[in-house]
């Protein structure tokens, strides 16, 4: 259970390896009107909810939902870019515990942010090859900001695993304890029983 565990976690870090490469490998032009299509669906059906449950009352143009549109493409782009990073970072936590047995705590989250920003780097180098794109420090940085929070959530995740485990083997450890005591009160009471017999 624990080598198909380990190997599942590999596998699902290797597949976020892979979308982010495959992502990087789209031109700059493909890759915008990705982004700018998936802002305008955003905006439009917020807008259509919140008209629909009387937040709002608003039918701008196309005009305006152009512009909107490409006011939040860029910052879009930039939280995307911190989101797979940060899945990527938290998979990668989650396989080195298990490598580890979960008794690396700081190791196994060190090892995903060096392994997270190493990769961030290599994704930016390889974006120099790709038509219309660059390779920017802003996008490593972000990427590493989005890899943190992952191995942030990792760390409340691993906290709620090792306390849960202590509690349980505290608990063990307490009842041979408990039952000792019961058995002895007991047969001190029947042998006060007997003298008083």
């Amino acid at each position: 259970m624990g080598k198909t565990k380990i190997i599942v976690l590999l596998l699902l870090a290797t597949l976020c390896c892979l979308s982010i490469f495959k992502l990087s490998s789209m031109t700059s032009l493909n890759s915008n009107d990705k982004s700018t299509d998936l802002a305008a669906i955003f905006i439009e059906d917020t807008l259509e909810v919140t008209n629909e449950y009387g937040i709002t009352d608003s039918h701008p143009s196309e005009q305006k939902l152009a512009k909107a549109t490409q006011l939040i493409n860029a910052p879009l782009r930039k939280v995307a870019h911190a989101s797979v990073y940060f899945a990527l970072a938290f998979v990668v936590c989650l396989a080195m515990a298990a490598i580890f047995s979960h008794k690396r705590y700081l190791l196994s989250c060190v090892l995903a942010l060096i392994f997270c920003v190493v990769f961030a780097i290599t994704d930016e180098y390889h974006q120099t090859f790709v038509s219309g794109r660059t390779g920017q420090a802003l996008d490593v940085l972000i990427d590493s900001v989005g890899a943190l929070a992952g191995i942030l959530f990792y760390s409340t995740y691993h906290l709620a695993y090792y306390l849960g485990t202590r509690s349980i083997i505290d608990n063990q450890k307490s009842q041979p304890k408990t039952k000792e005591r019961r058995s002895s009160g007991n047969k001190e009471t029947q042998h006060d029983t007997k003298k008083t017999q």
